[in-house]
Formats: structure tokens, sequence, C-alpha cells
């Protein structure tokens, strides 16, 4: 489905695509982080960029994903 939506908007279906439309917060975009998935890799501009694993593939897998956005917004648990 996200294939296909970014495909009408003119987007690749890849993170460094995606981060870059999305863009750095600090050139009027929305991002000052992005995760991408383990293996994948994307240069944005002005972006943070973090490779961990994003498959929620079972309740830890979720947690470990969830915390890892909680320390880059520097929220303590």
């Amino acid at each position: 489905m996200a294939d296909e939506c970014l495909s009408v908007l003119g987007i690749e279906t890849t993170s460094a695509a995606v981060g870059s439309h999305y863009g750095a917060r600090s050139a009027t975009g929305l991002l000052d982080h992005w995760f991408v998935h383990d293996g994948d890799d994307a240069d944005v501009p002005g972006v943070t960029v973090h490779s961990i694993p994003l498959l929620m593939s079972d309740p830890d897998a979720t947690a470990a994903m969830v915390r890892a956005g909680l320390d880059v917004a520097g929220v303590a648990l």
C-alpha cells in the first residue's frame, strides 16, 4: 500500500527518499531524527539517521523500538 501511495506522489520507496521528502526540521522540514530498519541506510541532510530493528514481530521487539524513540526524544523511563 505504501509503495502505491509513494509512487503516486513521485517518491521512491526507499528510506532515503522518504526521509528526504519529509526533510530536516532545520530546513523547514519535519525531521530531526529518522529511524531506518537494520541493514538499510539513508543519507538525509540535516537529519540524524538511526539504523534499528523496526519490525514489530513480538512485544519485546516493539518495546525496543519504542525505547529507541523515547531515547531520541530524551524521555527517561
